[in-house]
């Protein structure tokens, strides 16, 4: 692992005891996909510096009055880690509009129906296609077409439905692609159902070789994730894959964009390391295991989602718009008017053009607003995967500028 990736590696530490004041080698060695000597190097480097004390299978942190900057009454200069012992941020870069996403890549079925059938029943389609999809992959569409400099990487099989991925993925204009492959799996396929009265859609995932991500391909992408102002990630990969990228992005210092759908359990243990967390209602419902209903009960959810680790909390909530709560304010968006054509995409449209904003340095109100503006053009599309160009998004925000 290169030399930056050492002093990665270290801040990650130092942030993980600043959390939890100790640490074992056997959880570090694994959330970061190296191996227990590696780490147990790190922690000796850090114990030297005075900054931690080492105990068996582990460290911790130790106080601002037992730590030692200096030695022999000289400030103690560290030779291989670059680091502030009493500010363990990293300095915050110029914004250079790099978006970094590690998604899923599915082939959609889609299927326009009059409305959702019911148990046992068979309906017959008004409409049916087949189009690219994935929730990384439309996300990384849409941080593109908001003119991002966006890296997409993501995993597909040997099939047909990955000839048609690279293909799709090396015309959308993103500035880096990495895909591995899987060979024995079928590439992530999903079967998308849209009502037309309910104006909304359900949708059935097999998420194929999306799950078979791993610690060696997360590894590789570590050079271009520290490279970029955002991460944004969501649920349809392997969770241990996902979770080591978005551990260190944060420990990059970089914005991390947790998207948590579809939903499961292990999303919990992911929100500690997002900046920004984004459920849907059904998402934020789970979350709190309870109906969210009106504005009370919103304001509520925000707030237990916020108290399990994120800095921000947005909840979207479709035709009624966002909610955003940063810990100290609550603030309601409301949705740009949209004749809705087809709600699949929507999410992952409101997702990659947040983050694309966030890339380029604005600040969270101004990148929500555009978000909503963005996403209700996406709504006016069809395909979840067809988004709406940058000059359309000022158009509709135009009106407002005025």
């Amino acid at each position: 692992m290169p030399h930056c990736y050492k002093q990665l590696r270290q801040r990650f530490i130092l942030s993980e005891l600043k959390r939890q004041k100790k640490i074992t080698v056997k959880s570090i060695a694994s959330t970061l996909g190296v191996t227990e000597r590696t780490i147990r190097r790190d922690i000796h480097i850090l114990e030297k510096a005075g900054i931690i004390r080492i105990h068996y299978g582990g460290a911790e942190l130790l106080s601002e009055k037992e730590a030692s900057p200096y030695k022999e009454n000289k400030l103690y200069l560290h030779t291989n880690m670059d680091i502030n012992v009493f500010n363990l941020t990293p300095p915050v870069p110029k914004k250079s509009g790099r978006v970094f996403i590690l998604g899923s890549f599915n082939t959609d079925l889609v299927y326009r129906l009059q409305h959702f059938p019911e148990s046992g029943e068979t309906t017959r389609a008004l409409y049916s296609c087949c189009l690219p999809g994935g929730k990384g992959s439309n996300q990384a569409v849409a941080a593109c077409m908001a003119s991002a400099r966006t890296h997409f990487a993501a995993k597909v099989g040997e099939d047909d439905f990955a000839h048609k991925a690279r293909k799709f993925l090396g015309n959308v204009g993103l500035e880096a692609l990495t895909l591995f492959t899987q060979p024995d799996v079928p590439t992530g396929s999903a079967v998308v159902m849209v009502s037309e009265e309910a104006g909304d859609n359900a949708i059935v995932i097999n998420p194929g070789a999306n799950q078979t991500i791993g610690p060696d391909e997360v590894i590789a992408c570590y050079d271009a994730i520290s490279e970029s102002d955002v991460f944004l990630t969501q649920m349809e990969n392997n969770p241990d894959a996902t979770a080591m990228a978005l551990k260190f992005a944060h420990t990059c210092g970089i914005t991390t964009i947790f998207n948590p759908a579809p939903w499961r359990e292990d999303v919990l243990e992911l929100l500690p390391w997002a900046t920004i967390v984004t459920p849907n209602l059904t998402e934020a419902e789970s979350f709190t295991g309870s109906p969210i209903r009106t504005e009370q009960e919103i304001r509520s959810a925000a707030e237990t989602i916020h108290r399990l680790g994120p800095q921000i909390v947005i909840i979207t909530l479709g035709s009624k718009g966002c909610w955003l709560f940063d810990g100290e304010q609550h603030r309601a968006f409301p949705a740009f008017p949209a004749v809705n054509i087809d709600t699949a995409g929507a999410g992952d449209a409101f997702n990659g053009a947040l983050a694309a904003q966030l890339a380029s340095g604005k600040n969270i109100t101004t990148a929500l607003i555009y978000a909503s503006a963005f996403a209700s053009l996406a709504v006016e599309r069809e395909g979840a995967s067809n988004m709406p160009e940058h000059s359309a998004v000022l158009e509709r925000l135009n009106p407002m500028m005025n």
